[in-house]
């Protein structure tokens, strides 16, 4: 990590040396205006044409392993990686172009979730519902891309391609017997009795786990089936068979009637062109062919940058879409990380500066987070509360809003899920870790000094007295009160209901709103109509989405990584990589560090397509031997997390 982001810094500096001192006020100068882009050149020799053109237009998208929900850093640098709302605003944008007529897309290997899927099967319906049709040539890929291609007009796969269609289903490690050849131990106290599942410190799951994630892989295979059975005209019971077989030849594909064409892409391609009497649109997205230096590059980003501070001074009615991703944390490391963790005061300033703004008519917050800190969402609850008093608060939930991410969600006017999203686990849990094993294999003696009889509680050197463990257990089952007082308050639901439906369970969208912890199922799209219907902004006014945080300048960027730097925070170790969220295991080393309730999912993200076997097998940072946040004469902090 020290290394990656020497590497970092140094392209910052250069770029910064390299680029004017402001965007917003350039230097003055009797220079030329430097030379445009291929890019550039193309688009004003398109608006010197005006006469329109009668043929219409074929638009092509590749979507693969480069669709992510969100950037590692909030950086706006275009190229290979697209997040699912840059495809969503692509989908907008061509239906809403006249001289688009139909879509191609290139479906490789899509690693998203169920939730995810759905959001851009929403957008391709729009786009068909704007009488553009849609086509989607499986280049390989599993089933995200399948599940995706159904909602499209035509399916093509390779003579020699292959389609899976395997069901649902995960692996779960259970790392008791890993812990303890290393020395380390667990301590695990709930708050709920589906709350912990057991993976630190157990062998096999407990029934309530069970019972729990039976229920959920029946809910996701209903909707996963549907999806194949409404796509492809087929029978519930033609489906069954299909994904009980999981694995076809595109000869088998075309003969069940799981694809319609055996072609290559620029067969098709063509094959369609002279079908429907369309031309080639030109890519509207060059990525980074037209950069040649790092002025250049710079030039991107800051015109990014410049694209989002246009949006806020935009006239018109205006909804914030907040975006609300990550583990939810108490330290703050600035806007260079707001696209994968939630920093409770950096959050919080984004709240008041949504609810000052007056041109902001309502907000709508997308939360995708398995919680984390207890305190820090109980602190970014109270300012929803008080953004929810001036204008409506609507909430959309990606892949999963569980826990903490339940219960910044629950002050919403109206809350959207998606059927196969991921949420509630009402729940709170405290985890203690012990080394004592560990230190006395290395031979180390650790000599303990006090002055008072918890002086020394959560320190690693030893495991927790029955005395300590029944303090810190009433410590959580008050916080869980908390919890379950908020969700009551909230969502209008008597205390008694809640506590039923909460003990740390987690639920579906689609069992959500069964038991009303959501109100609609539905994705971002319908969100914003609904808080446009709050709102009171007639259909006929052009509304403006402005998201939030705001991309961030290479200075905050500077910022952030110096901040990790001084804080030596093994969760973004990943943080130039291409994975798209904070792996389990670095978020065990987060939150693992004593007398600290936790509103958290203590689940490997088994909501993540294709990643639903956790990479925890030797790179678990428990192994090492600092004392993982305790010192001597400072305790952790006792702060809640959800």
């Amino acid at each position: 990590m020290r290394r990656t982001t020497e590497l970092f810094l140094s392209l910052v500096l250069m770029l910064a040396w390299m680029a004017p001192l402001s965007a917003e006020e350039p230097p003055k100068s009797d220079k030329k205006e430097p030379a445009k882009t291929l890019a550039e050149d193309e688009d004003s020799a398109d608006e010197k044409d005006e006469k329109p053109d009668p043929i219409l237009q074929l638009a092509e998208l590749r979507l693969d392993e480069f669709v992510v929900p969100a950037r590692q850093i909030n950086l706006p640098i275009p190229g290979k990686t697209k997040t699912l709302q840059d495809v969503l605003d692509q989908f907008e944008k061509w239906s809403k172009d006249e001289k688009v007529g139909a879509v191609l897309l290139d479906l490789s290997n899509l690693a998203l979730s169920l939730a995810d899927v759905e959001e851009l099967r929403a957008g391709l319906g729009a786009l068909r519902d704007a009488d553009k049709k849609v086509m989607a040539f499986l280049n390989g890929g599993g089933p995200s891309a399948y599940l995706l291609a159904c909602s499209c007009d035509e399916i093509v796969t390779p003579p020699t391609g292959a389609v899976m269609i395997p069901g649902v289903g995960a692996l779960f490690p259970y790392m008791k017997g890993y812990f303890q050849m290393l020395g380390v131990e667990f301590d695990v106290i709930a708050a709920g009795r589906f709350k912990y599942p057991g993976f630190l410190n157990e062998r096999e799951p407990n029934q309530f786990f069970r019972e729990e994630y039976n229920a959920i892989l029946d809910s996701w295979i209903a909707d996963y089936k549907k999806m194949i059975a409404d796509g492809r005209k087929l029978s519930p019971e033609a489906v069954d068979q299909i994904v009980d077989t999981a694995l076809f030849s595109a000869t088998q594909a075309h003969q069940r009637g799981l694809v319609d064409t055996l072609a290559y892409y620029d067969e098709y391609r063509d094959r369609v062109l002279k079908r429907e009497k369309m031309k080639r649109r030109r890519p509207d997205d060059r990525g980074l062919a037209g950069v040649n230096s790092l002025q250049d590059l710079m030039g991107v980003i800051n015109d990014e940058i410049q694209k989002s501070e246009e949006a806020q001074k935009a006239v018109g009615p205006k909804i914030a879409v907040v975006h609300a991703r990550g583990p939810i944390v108490d330290f703050n490391l600035g806007a260079g990380f707001a696209s994968q963790l939630i920093c409770r005061d950096d959050f919080i300033k984004v709240i008041e500066e949504v609810r000052k703004n007056k041109s902001i008519k309502a907000v709508v917050m997308r939360v995708d987070s398995p919680g984390g800190s207890g305190y820090a969402s109980d602190m970014i609850w109270q300012r929803l509360r008080e953004l929810g008093d001036t204008k409506p608060l609507v909430v959309s939930m990606g892949r999963v809003a569980g826990s903490g991410g339940y219960y910044i969600a629950c002050p919403a006017h109206r809350i959207f899920a998606q059927p196969t999203t991921i949420t509630g686990s009402i729940g709170v849990l405290g985890i203690f870790q012990s080394a004592w094993s560990q230190y006395n294999r290395m031979d180390v003696e650790l000599a303990e000094m006090k002055r008072g009889s918890r002086a020394t509680l959560g320190a690693p050197n030893r495991t927790l007295s029955k005395e300590d463990r029944t303090f810190i257990q009433e410590y959580i089952d008050d916080f869980y009160g908390v919890f379950v007082g908020r969700v009551a308050q909230t969502r209008k639901i008597p205390e008694a209901e809640v506590r039923k439906i909460a003990e740390g369970r987690i639920y579906t969208g689609r069992q959500a709103k069964e038991i009303g912890l959501v109100d609609e199922l539905g994705g971002l799209a319908d969100a914003i109509e609904s808080a446009r219907f709050l709102a009171n902004i007639p259909p006929s006014a052009e509304l403006k989405i402005i998201h939030y945080p705001r991309p961030s300048s290479l200075g905050e960027i500077l910022e952030s990584f110096t901040a990790v730097g001084m804080a030596d925070i093994s969760t973004l170790t990943t943080a130039l990589s291409a994975a798209a969220s904070v792996p389990f295991e670095s978020q065990v080393s987060m939150f693992a560090t004593g007398p600290s309730p936790l509103c958290w999912m203590a689940t490997p993200p088994f909501w993540e397509m294709g990643s639903s076997i956790p990479t925890m097998l030797g790179t678990m940072p428990t192994a090492t031997m600092p004392l993982n946040g305790f010192a001597p004469g400072r305790l952790p902090a006792m702060t809640p997390r959800n």
